[in-house]
């Protein structure tokens, strides 16, 4: 029961998403409606059709009932006044009068033709139209899923990526998307017209004899049972094999992005036996799913089939005693063959797919339902200007219950440089961290002109932070359009004057395409400083009062460093800055030195000071002066 309930809880969520649509839906149910009113409407001719063939000769309502009680009931006067007083009730019901109207219009070959070839072009255009429709809403609803996903996921924190893996919530994007997509077809075609089409023809299998109709109720449960057993195995089997899915992506992604390391160290039979481990796991989870759809089809097509031979049997032997027509039986035996029976076979092989196509949903509903752990408060102001500070009081930071900060407390005025210098792993990019609040301290503040930054809007924190790290990133766009990162309404003489500042405006003005010049995925085209350099230019121009710089300079050549670091110089003017600096001697000219061991402070000072002091700071610089 409960896993019913959550199967209908997922696709009322699916179906939701349909909601801005809702034109668009009723349209499409008012064009299936039409679509099988007139398909119907052509099978009720097959009636009038096969009696008119049996008896070779016009057909009149009323001959055919004298006919009928002549052959059942001659001589037998109750059983006669008892069908002339239900006759006449039946003269005046609806039913009555559509098979008057019936009679009327087919009353010969040609004006059954014609009324087939009359109804052709609307089941065509309501076809079309119910085709096109239930695709459009099915494809808006999936555009709209996969903006809600993409608008969802961005704004989470930076732990919340750091503790999944990249491929795996690509594949949530790809894969677990596109099964979502199969299911949202099965509902927006199957799970709409199969039942009009399922009633249309248990209206016209009762029109055509009531009695045989009860007999194929007999057939839903043994046609029900089954597809719920199989259906909970498929969603089951499903969801794991998206999981292992989930697992090739990302070692596919691994992979490739790491494709220098494989060839550096005659690493692809290793990749290539991994790929394959993970491929054969999924293989196996596709294959249980695959054996218990085939099961669920097996026993539908089964059960159809003995249905099928059931209803056959029963109607030959209803009419050798004379109890139905052969018009009517034929009527009958189409509707339920053509109708009722594929209608029913639909629905129980949709609800199959539906179940592994929610499957898919049901990860997708999973990150959907992850909130952002870093989110404004509800008191939060604007932090318009900054006119004096940025200090940290009492701050400390654990990650996966690990201590990373203990107790740091320090305080910079607006203006100053400080360098964070530290032995890997001291906590120095942590620290700067969470100024911007990618993360927010377990305890403690950290404060902006004496406002907590978790009392100021996460927007307007960032607008008034730039940041350049030492893992350099770039979109794989052009040169202007990297730039623009820094501010999205600036004009192609300030993107110039920032790559001027940034001394790369010469290297690009080399290039055929100049600023429109695509710089390649992650800047691939690019060596490392002018990688760097383009995000200095960002930087530069987004011109934010407080300045974030993680080891900007690390890993570069002498040359690059130069002019990296003139960039550097530029950049810093009048800005309160924080540095991280791998190598020390870009740092002396620095207002304070904080050295960070453990996570703790244990030395703060100019260059010379700390020197003096010989402590942690002229242990690190004894060893990369010696080195």
């Amino acid at each position: 029961m409960f896993r019913n309930n959550n199967m209908i809880s997922e696709c009322a969520r699916l179906l939701a998403y349909a909601k801005p649509h809702w034109k668009m839906v009723m349209l499409t149910l008012i064009c299936m409606g039409l679509f099988t009113l007139f398909i119907g409407a052509q099978l009720a001719l097959i009636k009038p059709v096969i009696d008119r063939l049996m008896s070779g000769e016009a057909i009149s309502s009323s001959s055919e009932i004298h006919s009928l009680q002549n052959k059942e009931d001659s001589g037998d006067v109750l059983s006669s006044l008892r069908r002339k007083t239900v006759t006449r009730i039946k003269e005046t019901t609806l039913i009555s009068k559509f098979e008057n109207l019936l009679m009327k219009l087919t009353s010969s070959f040609i004006f059954i033709g014609i009324l087939v070839a009359i109804m052709a072009p609307f089941i065509f255009v309501f076809n079309y139209l119910q085709t096109y429709l239930n695709n459009h809403v099915m494809w808006s609803v999936l555009m709209d899923m996969r903006n809600h996903l993409c608008e969802h996921l961005l704004p989470q924190s930076l732990s919340y990526f750091e503790n999944r893996k990249s491929g795996e919530l690509i594949s949530r994007l790809t894969n677990d998307i596109t099964a979502t997509q199969f299911g949202l077809s099965i509902l927006f075609d199957n799970i709409l017209l199969q039942p009009m089409r399922l009633l249309c023809g248990l209206g016209l299998a009762f029109y055509f004899s009531w009695k045989l109709s009860l007999f194929t109720f007999v057939l839903f449960p043994l046609v029900v049972i089954p597809v719920l057993v199989f259906g909970r195995k498929i969603k089951k089997y499903g969801s794991r094999s998206l999981m292992h899915l989930g697992e090739l992506t990302d070692a596919m992604r691994e992979m490739f992005s790491g494709i220098r390391i494989v060839k550096a160290f005659q690493m692809e039979n290793e990749e290539i036996v991994e790929f394959k481990n993970l491929n054969s796991r999924f293989f196996k989870r596709v294959m249980q799913t695959v054996k218990a759809k085939a099961l669920n089809t097996s026993t539908t097509e089964f059960i159809y089939s003995l249905g099928l031979a059931a209803i056959i049997i029963v109607g030959g032997y209803v009419i050798t005693t004379n109890k139905i027509t052969p018009g009517s039986l034929g009527g009958f035996v189409t509707v339920t063959a053509f109708l009722i029976l594929p209608s029913i076979k639909k629905l129980a092989k949709s609800y199959g797919q539906l179940q592994e196509s929610l499957a898919g949903a049901s990860r997708v509903f999973e990150l959907l339902d992850q909130h952002p752990s870093i989110t404004d408060n509800p008191d939060a102001v604007e932090l318009r200007k900054i006119e004096k500070d940025v200090a940290f009081k009492n701050v400390n930071f654990t990650y996966d219950s690990i201590p990373v900060l203990r107790d740091i407390n320090l305080t910079v005025e607006k203006g100053q440089i400080i360098a964070v210098v530290g032995e890997s792993g001291a906590g120095k990019s942590t620290l700067l961290d969470l100024v911007p609040r990618f993360y927010d301290p377990v305890n403690g503040t950290i404060e902006i002109d004496g406002t907590d930054v978790r009392l100021i809007k996460r927007d307007s924190l960032l607008e008034q932070i730039a940041i350049v790290n030492q893992q350099t990133f770039l979109f794989n766009r052009s040169f202007k359009d990297n730039i623009l990162c820094g501010r999205r309404d600036a004009s192609s003489e300030e993107i110039e004057d920032a790559a001027k500042a940034a001394n790369i405006h010469d290297f690009i003005t080399t290039l055929p395409n100049g600023y429109d010049t695509v710089v390649g995925e992650q800047g691939v085209k690019l060596s490392g400083g002018q990688r760097q350099r383009v995000t200095i230019a960002r930087a530069i121009l987004k011109n934010a009062p407080i300045l974030i710089l993680d080891e900007a300079t690390s890993s570069l050549d002498s040359e690059s460093e130069k002019l990296v670091q003139e960039a550097l110089d530029y950049l810093m003017k009048g800005k309160t800055t924080l540095v991280i600096a791998h190598r020390l001697s870009t740092i002396r000219h620095a207002d304070k030195i904080v050295v960070l061991k453990n996570g703790c402070i244990v030395e703060i000072g100019t260059h010379d000071e700390l020197i003096e002091k010989e402590g942690e700071y002229k242990k690190l610089y004894r060893i990369q002066f010696e080195t």
